[in-house]
């Protein structure tokens, strides 16, 4: 019983110890992956993921119980029921788009609901209900039923629901003109519609590869598929001959297959292999997951791109699983007393270093393991491990203040011990192999060998200050980072140059290069020193690059720059081509501790800030342990993909995403939820937005972190939204996508109401000013009215007293010398015909003083009283007219005949219509050339008086004026505010004229002599 006991005991601390060694393991081998698991506490609707497919755009597709769920990297989208016309959110998996003819290029696979509705995966990077799927199956599938049944389409393997072959036929697409029916113990191949070839066994599954037919069998053994009558077993080599469960003998693996894909994958003893055709045409494995328990998981879904190396793996119960190799291993020193925090450090053969602490670390001949140990108890001891300079021997130098020493290669054996005069800060070997140390009191030294005896020498005392960093520059110099700035100094002239643009900055590191020096600062970023000339360069988003410890080159022409939060990548020619345009993009690719580091704290300020080994291995220093990573083998994941928009929001309310939008007006905010399919880092995603349009210039902003972009209420017009993302190390190498906005305007806004209201505006204007012009010309002749009363008044008191009252007398004086004269009978008859011409021409003068000072008070009176209107003897008046013209037509020699007939009245004026015919005698007097005759007649009912001359006729312009009618006198008054100059007599004539209603018309007769006709309306009674 005792043995039974201590048997069991031992039996117990066995299986303890080996289930410690194989989580043990399984740890260690793990840490290679990274691995991100999601569930539905970040971002799955539910946990089933029943099948995962990528679609050519990269996005990820995943089937699950709660809808269709796009997965671009960075954030899940979920299309169920409350956006599509479906009846249950439940998916069973994906099948293929269809074949040939029926097939629609819109879509690219398809998602099946457990009630048999096809969603379509579109090339947009969204999804659609497709009702006219099942129809154009059943024309390509000729075993396919007329009514819609459970899909006879073969799903991925492992099945989500048992196929039996035996009952019903599954159909399996190959590529545009060729199919596959399983259907009992035969597959049937079809091109183009027509039985190709058949192959019959026992098979437990069928499933292709690319585009070629394979089957499992009974026994679990893989057949590929011929139309050969063979059985053409294959077994499967690569990687999976290494497992130590894979045997030939019994096929022990399981087939993992995704049917739209068309990859098959195996599994087996927790190991993940592709399956894959060789060029042979034999099947061939890689290993991408090792240690992994799916049955655990309740995997039953995967993919993996073979271009970026993730592998996504669904379960049916815990979500989804993102699962990619590390590009950096962490090397640590695994004691509880060793100090992780790693500084300086030098080679030590092809796969170890030796750091400051006195520890080599370095990796086993397959990279799988670290191995570490303490090697030289006297630089552990010694305590500083910011300083080792090593020599071409791998002999190193080391030390601190007044104390240096040279070590052997392993750092066991000290091999020369100096005491300084100063105390030293910064060591540094050039190219020529020399020593150069810098002190704490603004001084340079260097180590030189005479007789195989080693000495210090002073070299220069210049204002360095402490002596923090130095390096190598261009040509034979040298450049030193002290307290109190950074320095030049020439080896071969000893001459010391201040670099002024770098004061007050703390130099990390130099980088020479023909291209110039590259610095890296803790606090101030990146620069290029070339030519006198400095370039600061650009930082990344986040500003991580203002701690920038350390410049490495690797072969490809690529800088990796650590920081105190992470690792950066850049192509060493975007920043030749920033340094020669600012314009130019800058591209920073960032990892953090997911790829591999314990922690993202990265050293510097020490000396050499980074190592690179033979093997090309490049070792940097952080705050938990050295990182390791080989810069040729990592592909650098780019989000070099397009720009999707997910979503379009419109004031709260998802609206359908299209490139061009047409917004309402009064709308408040849009906001667009933009995409890129991208596994990588979300700090690597790079976009900004431009929105232009209404005068607006094309300005970029960021898009935020979450990749929304908000665009706030905004006037109407037509607007362009673009959208560009930095595709990765190309300079200005830029993915592009644009929106195009429409936003209408208000009824007040259009075109052809700005136009009715500027019309309006006008006419209002128009009359504003019209009336202010009426205004202004009533008030101008009203104060000219008073003026003109005013001058009128004074002219008729003036002609009344000066010109009158004498005429009066003169008239008075000759009429008595004329009658004294006729009474002489021996009188002169000269003087006596001289004194009838003075008294004829007295009395005329007379006359027309008289008319003119009678139209001058008219002018005066209102419009009512201007005119005593009554019946007026016409022959009458033009014979008492003519014979006031009698003395003067006989001096002339002109013959007035009065032709008016005897009897005629017209109904006027009198006095006025006197001095119209007055003025019209007096202007044909003083043209005509024999007679001038006035006569009249009756036209049509109106009377006329005409007056003829014998002149030589008047101008054309002044009968048209003449002849103009008006409809009222008040429209007479405006129109001859300015008259042109027509002569006094005339504007009379014409004025009286359109006062007492007298229609005047003057014509030239076939003699070229002047007819003017006065026209008088019915006479009233």
């Amino acid at each position: 019983m005792r043995v039974d006991l201590l048997f069991v005991s031992q039996c117990l601390l066995w299986l303890m110890l080996v289930a410690f060694c194989a989580e043990a393991h399984q740890q260690q081998d793990l840490s290679a992956y990274r691995l991100q698991h999601f569930t539905d506490e970040n971002g799955l609707p539910q946990n089933s993921v029943k099948a995962v497919m990528q679609d050519k755009n990269g996005f990820y597709w995943l089937a699950t119980e709660g809808g269709v769920v796009r997965f671009d990297g960075q954030k899940f989208i979920t299309f169920d029921r409350s956006n599509l016309p479906i009846s249950s959110n439940r998916i069973r998996g994906f099948v293929p788009a269809l074949p040939g003819r029926n097939a629609n290029p819109a879509y690219e696979f398809y998602g099946l609901t457990e009630d048999n509705k096809y969603i379509g995966i579109l090339s947009n990077g969204l999804v659609t209900s497709d009702t006219a799927f099942y129809r154009k199956y059943q024309q390509t599938d000729p075993f396919a039923g007329k009514n819609i049944r459970h899909n006879s389409m073969l799903g991925s393997v492992p099945e989500q629901y048992p196929n039996y072959p035996m009952d019903e036929h599954y159909f399996a697409i190959s590529d545009s003109q060729t199919f596959y029916i399983w259907k009992q113990n035969t597959v049937s191949c079809y091109k183009n519609g027509k039985l190709s070839y058949k192959s019959t066994g026992p098979y437990k599954d069928f499933f292709l590869i690319g585009t070629y037919p394979y089957a499992i069998d009974s026994e679990g053994n893989i057949i590929k598929i011929t139309p050969r009558p063979t059985r053409n077993v294959q077994y499967p080599n690569g990687d999976i001959i290494y497992n130590k469960q894979y045997s030939k003998v019994k096929a022990d693996f399981k087939l993992y297959w995704n049917n739209v894909a068309k990859c098959a994958f195996l599994y087996l003893n927790n190991c993940f292999y592709t399956l894959e055709e060789s060029g042979n045409g034999q099947l061939t494995t890689k290993l991408i997951l090792k240690d992994y328990d799916f049955a655990d998981l309740d995997i039953v879904a995967a993919h993996y791109n073979r271009s970026t190396g993730a592998l996504l793996l669904g379960s049916v119960t815990k979500g989804l699983f993102l699962i990619k190799n590390k590009n950096f291993q962490t090397l640590q020193l695994v004691s509880k007393d060793a100090d992780n925090a790693y500084y300086a450090q030098k080679p030590a053969g092809m796969r170890s270093v030796i750091t400051g602490q006195g520890y080599q670390l370095g990796l086993n001949v397959t990279g799988s393991k670290v191995i570490a140990s303490r090697v030289s108890t006297f630089m552990e001891d010694f305590g500083y491990k910011f300083a080792i300079t090593m020599n071409p021997d791998s002999s190193f130098w080391f030390g601190i203040d007044y104390d240096l020493f040279r070590l052997d290669k392993t750092g066991k054996k000290v091999l020369m011990r100096f005491k300084l005069k100063d105390r030293s800060r910064a060591f540094f070997i050039d190219k020529k192999h020399r020593l150069w140390i810098g002190t704490e009191h603004d001084a340079l030294y260097k180590m030189e060998e005479s007789g195989g005896k080693h000495h210090v020498k002073f070299v220069v005392r210049a204002p360095f200050g402490g002596v923090s960093i130095i390096g190598q520059g261009v040509a034979d110099t040298l450049l030193i980072g002290g307290t109190k700035g950074v320095f030049k100094f020439s080896v071969r002239t000893g001459a010391v140059q201040k670099l002024t643009k770098l004061n007050n900055m703390n130099i990390r590191s130099f980088y020479t290069t023909a291209d110039g020096t590259w610095i890296t600062t803790y606090g101030n970023g990146i620069f290029l020193l070339t030519d006198n000339k400095l370039i600061h360069f650009p930082l990344d988003r986040d500003r991580f690059l203002l701690t920038a410890h350390c410049i490495t080159e690797d072969e490809k022409g690529f800088f990796w720059i650590n920081t105190n939060r992470g690792l950066f990548q850049v192509a060493k020619q975007q920043l030749l081509d920033y340094a020669r345009d600012s314009k130019n993009l800058v591209y920073y690719l960032y990892y953090d501790r997911s790829q591999g580091f314990a922690t993202n704290e990265f050293n510097g300020g020490c000396q050499p800030c980074s190592v690179k080994l033979a093997n090309g291995i490049v070792s940097l220093p952080s705050m938990e342990g050295l990182v390791w990573f080989t810069p040729d083998k990592i592909m650098a994941e780019l989000p070099d993909r397009d720009i999707f928009i997910s979503s379009t929001n419109l004031d709260g309310k998802e609206i359908q995403v299209k490139d061009t939008l047409r917004i309402p007006r009064d709308f408040e905010q849009l906001r667009l939820q933009v995409s890129t399919p991208y596994l990588g880092h979300a700090k690597n995603i790079q976009m900004h937005y431009s929105l232009s349009g209404e005068n607006r210039d094309a300005k970029w902003f960021p898009v935020n972190a979450d990749l929304i972009i908000t665009i706030p209420k905004m006037s109407y017009g037509n607007y362009k939204l673009v959208v560009r993302k930095a595709n990765g190390f190309k300079t200005n190498d830029y993915n592009y996508k644009t929106i195009l906005l429409n936003i209408p305007p208000a009824w007040y806004e259009t075109w052809w109401f700005r136009s009715v209201l500027a019309l309006i505006v006008l006419a209002l204007f128009l009359l504003v000013v019209k009336w202010r012009t009426g205004y202004l010309v009533k008030k101008e002749r009203k104060d000219n009215m008073m003026r003109h009363y005013r001058v009128i008044s004074q002219i008729v008191a003036a002609v009344n007293h000066d010109i009158q009252t004498p005429l009066h007398y003169i008239g008075y004086s000759l009429r008595h010398i004329n009658a004294y004269l006729h009474k002489q009978e021996n009188g002169n008859p000269l003087i006596t015909r001289m004194s009838d011409e003075s008294l004829n021409t007295s009395e005329r003068i007379g006359t027309l003083t008289k008319n003119l000072l009678d139209y001058i008070k008219i002018q005066n009176k209102s419009s009512s009283s201007r005119t005593q209107m009554g019946n007026v003897d016409a022959r009458e008046m033009v014979s008492g007219i003519s014979d006031l013209f009698s003395a003067i037509a006989g001096f002339k020699g002109v013959i007035i005949k009065n032709e008016v007939e005897p009897g005629l009245e017209v109904w006027s004026d009198p006095n006025l219509l006197s001095i119209v015919i007055h003025n019209l005698l007096d202007n044909a007097l003083k043209i005509s050339a024999s007679e001038i005759i006035i006569s009249s007649n009756i036209i049509a009912g109106k009377k006329q008086i005409v007056i003829e001359d014998s002149g030589s006729g008047m101008p054309e312009d002044l009968r048209k004026w003449l002849n103009k009618s008006y409809r009222s006198y008040e429209e007479w008054l405006k129109i001859s505010l300015y008259p042109e100059q027509k002569g006094i007599g005339l504007v009379i004539v014409k004025d009286l004229c359109v006062l007492l209603r007298i229609d005047i018309f003057a014509s030239i007769n076939s003699k070229n002599h002047t007819t003017v006709r006065l026209m008088f309306g019915q006479e009233k009674r």
